[in-house]
């Protein structure tokens, strides 16, 4: 009987496993289970993201070194100055765009590109009244950065701002154009002005100096130049065709194309306070009026000196120095130009050679 009780249990629990066998779920295999990826997810669809993957790699570092004098109680001493700056890569065989004070006086000159390869450059020429210089490295088949018409530039537009600020490589800021065709004091004591700037509150440092503005677009419209100490969130650019303009008669000339005059345009306001406060004798309320004429300039060879006002080129009258400078672009180089000027009470006239 005993033997017939055991069979009996043990055939029900064979029944039993059976049953929960077919009605519990079956475990899916170990090679179907889906494993999601621990690799970050980007948004690469981002504007600012696909603007900065197309003007990154024409963003380079300058590093510079430069001697400079030292007082030392009694005397003098040389030492060695190390700076940073940021350029932009505007042709392929090894040309690049930065600012005149990144490289002026510099004695060496290494360029970091962005994929980490350096090579020493040498300036080409540069221009401090704009503040730009070129530099040339020996190496073709560099990428090239796109420039935009900073002619067709809106206030609130969004800026980005590549560069080494600080000597952090590859920094990324952004923000917005703030403003256009701002002049910006540089020189109180020559009276010089970086002229038709564009204002940016994107974060600017010591080391974006040179280096590219650009838009959603990756397209660049200014080279970042300089900041308010004072300030937050105002810093400054020269316009991408300025750059361009000047870019392209350093390379083609060694210099760029100049008149060679500091100064401003007279306005009644301004000539009646110069009468009044400077006892300066003008003939004239409006025109181009000189405060410095360079030496060695087609203007200072032209007669031109300190004080003068320049009224009319080629017989067409112009309102200031804008115009001045735009006669001049337009006549190129090797070209002449007629200006009628005003001296104190007396008219005369004069031609440049360019």
């Amino acid at each position: 009987m005993k033997w017939r009780a055991s069979l009996g249990i043990t055939i029900l629990l064979l029944a039993l496993f059976m049953v929960w066998s077919i009605l519990s779920p079956a475990e899916a295999p170990l090679s179907e289970t889906p494993v999601e990826s621990q690799e970050p997810q980007g948004n690469w669809e981002e504007p600012v993201v696909q603007a900065v993957a197309k003007a990154g790699p024409a963003t380079v570092r300058i590093d510079t070194t430069r001697e400079i004098i030292v007082d030392q109680f009694f005397f003098q001493q040389l030492q060695e100055q190390r700076g940073i700056g940021s350029g932009v890569i505007y042709r392929a065989d090894g040309y690049i765009l930065t600012n005149h004070h990144v490289v002026a006086e510099a004695e060496d000159i290494v360029v970091e590109l962005a994929d980490g390869r350096r090579f020493p450059g040498t300036v080409v020429g540069g221009d401090s009244l704009t503040d730009l210089a070129v530099v040339k490295v020996e190496v073709d088949g560099l990428p090239v950065a796109s420039f935009a018409d900073s002619n067709e530039l809106r206030v609130g537009q969004v800026a980005i701002a590549i560069g080494n600020p600080l000597g952090q490589a590859n920094t990324v800021t952004t923000g917005v154009v703030s403003a256009v065709d701002r002049d910006l004091l540089v020189d109180p004591r020559d009276n010089r002005y970086l002229e038709g700037m564009i204002q940016t509150d994107a974060a600017i440092n010591p080391g974006n100096s040179g280096g590219p503005l650009i838009n959603q677009s990756g397209e660049v419209i200014g080279v970042t130049t300089a900041i308010i100490e004072q300030a937050e969130g105002i810093g400054f650019a020269i316009p991408s065709t300025t750059a361009r303009n000047i870019g392209d008669q350093i390379i083609s000339h060694g210099r760029p194309l100049r008149l060679g005059v500091l100064g401003g345009s007279l306005t009644p306001a301004l000539a009646k306070s110069l009468r009044e406060q400077a006892n300066l004798e003008l003939a004239v309320d409006r025109g181009a009026f000189l405060t410095r004429v360079l030496p060695g300039t087609p203007a200072a060879q032209a007669g031109l000196v300190q004080g003068d006002v320049v009224t009319a080129v080629d017989g067409q009258e112009i309102a200031g120095m804008r115009e001045l400078q735009d006669a001049v672009q337009k006549a190129g180089f090797g070209g002449s130009l007629r200006l009628t000027f005003y001296r104190g009470s007396t008219k005369d006239q004069t031609e440049v050679q360019l």
